[in-house]
């Protein structure tokens, strides 16, 4: 017995307030242990795949990066037309265009995985298509534009396969950063496939590079295979068609789509690389060293696009851009038809498709960005993929006129079409609204992602996949 205040307390009172005490333990329970590493990585259901996909996602990049180089060489070589070269892509992108409804339907029916999967081996066991040909003779225009045109019915059924399982295998709250993983990926395996490219095919021939373009598809395929039944199947709704009811309703998105075409057409120049390589030698490895060249400085968008804000407007960004492609082309044009060495015309050229490519990759990334801001949230997916089948229906088109111009003209002709459209963009900018529709960036306070992009895909088979980096508000 004991004595608090006077009021004497008995063993059954101290027992009692122990049965209150250990009661309230059982309800509360010990506090919690901040979580180790090792509790983090068991959470994280993916991070032993996430290394396996971006291995098997250069893997792929370098694959599609050697075809796309040999199939441009292989059809220039045999024609020597830049028209017939632009068809490459018409046969590719043409069904994405066709097929988008079939594809939405598909991804609603099927979950990420297994529709990568399933593409992933299509494509593969197509790839094999041009190797035969290879060993067979049989390599020529008619049957590679058949084989493409394969491949952009498979992509066009698949089209939302890249970014669903990327978006499935990204950390919660790591999604930004795991697409620049796999952003950096594809452009670094592109410029080593174009370059590896032209080296192998002027080795041992293009067999050896369409093979290892066939297995290549089976690099990511592997990593996702054993996600297929974690994967949940999606729900699916998107209508185009409610694009063109926003595009009214919203001047901006207005503004933006039109500057996404100019940039497409401006960017249609590259279809003449074939032509321009075989002014200055013969050899594939000419063609790929330009290729290249072209894609290089999208390696450096993200890290200029965070140095640039806070500096400068970013309608001026835009702008400034637009002066780089078409002053750059016209140059381009000047030197292809300068007296001069074959070899100073390949060390212009290299140097001047850098700032080109450069330029067109930093206007696509800003354009990305702004469409995002304009994008009513609720209709936001479907803008987005309006927005994306822009360079689908645009770029076959100004390509074929690209390469009818330099077929029936000269080559100059192609690049000065095209540098003419861009000085003529910032002319006409203003007035479609294309400026108001930019300098919302510098007003907005949440600025969305802007996407970082290679400046030119290395082939119609290689599905890019976007990587974001946060663009922040102008001061």
């Amino acid at each position: 017995m004991g004595d608090a205040g006077g009021v004497p307390i008995t063993d059954s009172d101290t027992d009692a307030v122990a049965d209150e005490v250990a009661e309230f333990d059982v309800l509360v329970g010990d506090p919690p242990a901040p979580p180790s590493v090792a509790d983090e990585t068991a959470l994280d259901r993916f991070a032993k795949n996430r290394p396996w996909f971006l291995n098997g996602t250069i893997i792929s990049g370098l694959g599609n990066s050697m075809a796309w180089m040999a199939t441009s060489y292989v059809i220039y070589v045999q024609t020597s037309s830049v028209a017939i070269s632009a068809l490459v892509t018409v046969c590719s992108s043409v069904p994405s265009l066709l097929l988008g409804g079939v594809a939405t339907k598909i991804a609603g029916k099927w979950n990420e995985a297994k529709l990568f999967v399933v593409s992933g081996c299509a494509l593969g066991i197509l790839g094999f298509l041009p190797v035969i040909m290879s060993v067979t003779d049989n390599l020529n225009t008619g049957n590679l534009l058949v084989w493409q045109l394969g491949i952009g019915i498979i992509i066009g059924l698949s089209a939302p396969a890249g970014a669903m399982i990327t978006r499935f295998l990204a950390p919660p709250d790591g999604v930004p950063e795991f697409n620049a993983q796999v952003t950096r990926a594809k452009a670094i395996s592109s410029v080593i496939g174009l370059l590896l490219g032209g080296a192998i095919y002027a080795a041992v021939g293009p067999t050896w590079v369409y093979l290892f373009n066939a297995l290549s598809y089976f690099g990511p395929v592997v990593a996702v295979v054993p996600l297929i039944k974690r994967a949940a199947t999606p729900k699916v709704q998107t209508k185009i068609s409610a694009v063109i009811a926003l595009r009214k309703q919203y001047p901006g998105l207005r503004g933006v789509f039109k500057a996404c075409v100019a940039s497409c057409v401006v960017g249609s120049f590259s279809v003449a690389l074939p032509a321009l390589g075989a002014t200055i030698g013969k050899g594939a490895w000419i063609l790929s060293v330009l290729q290249a060249s072209f894609v290089v400085g999208g390696l450096f968008v993200v890290v200029m696009v965070k140095r640039l804000h806070g500096h400068i407007g970013w309608g001026r960004v835009q702008r400034l851009c637009l002066l780089a492609m078409g002053v750059g082309l016209l140059v381009l044009a000047w030197v292809t038809r300068i007296d001069a060495s074959p070899s100073r015309v390949f060390v212009f050229s290299v140097l001047l498709l850098i700032v080109v490519g450069y330029a067109i990759a930093t206007e696509t990334s800003v354009l990305s960005a702004v469409v995002q801001v304009h994008a009513p949230e609720e209709h936001r997916g479907s803008v987005l993929t309006a927005y994306h089948m822009i360079p689908m229906a645009v770029v076959p088109i100004s390509q074929e006129i690209v390469g009818f111009v330099t077929d029936y003209f000269t080559l100059a002709g192609g690049f000065s079409f095209c540098a003419i459209c861009a000085l003529i963009a910032i002319v006409i900018g203003p007035r479609m609204g294309v400026g108001s529709a930019i300098n919302k960036l510098d007003e907005t306070t949440d600025i969305p992602p802007v996407t970082a992009v290679v400046p030119h895909a290395s082939g119609p088979d290689d599905r890019p996949i976007d990587g974001p980096v946060t663009l922040t508000r102008h001061r």
